[in-house]
């Protein structure tokens, strides 16, 4: 798909720090308020882009397929995900850990029951039956560690990812591997 959208400019310098919300947020923080209106657009062609493309160029940390096929023997593990459902599945069938999961979901901001972690952890523990004092969430973000709390799970903070450091974290890790 071709596409040209003029020049937008934005807020603030892109780093690390505006990976991790979903799409539509991300894009509000960054883009001024006389170009809010090519937003909708813009999620249009960087959809189309990355799973076309880039999705299939995502890595794995080191460690991390070795860490969830021993889990896997031991835990039912389930991913939930700010990343919508489509490239979520290529990211998981390309990298060879799609059956490590009993299954995976995303936010759905179109979903009443998806529309936040909130809801979705929510709604996933009701939906499966879990029992929230053996569920735990494993995240690298504040709103991670919200989700959790607000459902009455642990929340196991990872430091490898792209968030913040969260002190109230019932857990911190710094290696994959600490969580065999």
């Amino acid at each position: 798909m071709r596409f040209s959208i003029k020049i937008i400019k934005i807020k603030k310098n892109i780093d690390q720090s505006i990976i991790g919300p979903p799409l539509k947020e991300i894009l509000i923080s960054l883009v001024q308020a006389h170009d809010q209106n090519k937003i909708d657009k813009l999620i249009l062609h960087f959809k189309d882009l990355y799973d076309s493309k880039y999705c299939y160029k995502t890595e794995l940390y080191k460690g991390v397929k070795e860490t969830l096929q021993i889990l896997y023997k031991e835990k039912k593990l389930f991913l939930i995900t700010n990343k919508r459902l489509n490239p979520t599945k290529i990211m998981l069938e390309n990298r060879n850990i799609i059956k490590l999961f009993k299954n995976y979901f995303s936010v759905d901001l179109n979903d009443t029951k998806k529309k936040d972690k909130t809801s979705l952890i929510r709604n996933t523990i009701k939906d499966l039956n879990l029992n929230p004092t053996d569920t735990v969430y494993i995240g690298d973000t504040y709103s991670d560690f919200l989700a959790s709390k607000d459902n009455n799970i642990k929340f196991l903070y990872v430091g490898w990812g792209y968030g913040e450091y969260v002190d109230s974290a019932y857990l911190h890790l710094n290696k994959i591997s600490e969580l065999t």
